[in-house]
């Protein structure tokens, strides 16, 4: 019987998650080099934030900008692995109102890639693009999909808000 549950302890911590652990001295994030990859060469200037994400500020023609992530992490379904393109459209205090919300359907329906979604955030509330993309994606795929979250968070800012704050 003791064979049996030590067996079982063991066969369980393969199933589920563990920490990666850095070595001492090592604070550097974990990120996932292929979004490096593909980002090297391209025009967007980008950092890897704490959780190992790659966090940047986009520059548009007429004089706004907008912060968009690539996640480092990814998630598999059957056989794809995605990871997650995003940027944040708008933030409330108060939640969205009924208006906002269906606004934001509405806008999902019409966007080719992607889709709103709202998220808890301490005592706020985000509007938030996101777009899943291969994790394995083009240099070319992934400036696409950046430019094209980064573009659709922006103008809905810019209509709902009126400001250039995100």
């Amino acid at each position: 019987m003791k064979a049996f549950a030590a067996a079982l302890v063991l066969a369980s911590s393969f199933l589920t998650p563990s920490a990666v652990v850095a070595q001492v001295g090592d604070d550097s994030p974990d990120y996932d080099a292929r979004v490096e990859e593909a980002l090297e060469g391209s025009r967007y200037d980008w950092e890897i934030d704490s959780d190992g994400d790659f966090r940047m500020i986009l520059e548009f023609d007429d004089n706004r900008s907008h912060v968009l992530f690539v996640n480092s992490a990814t998630n598999h379904l059957g056989g794809m692995e995605v990871r997650e393109v995003w940027a944040v459209g708008a933030t409330s205090d108060e939640g969205f109102s009924a208006t906002v919300m269906e606004a934001l359907l509405r806008e999902s329906a019409n966007v080719k890639l992607g889709g709103w979604s709202i998220q808890d955030m301490g005592s706020s509330e985000l509007a938030i693009f996101r777009a899943q993309v291969s994790a394995n994606a083009s240099a070319s795929s992934l400036s696409t999909i950046i430019m094209a979250v980064a573009t659709t968070a922006d103008e809905f800012e810019k209509e709902l808000l009126g400001s250039d704050e995100l």
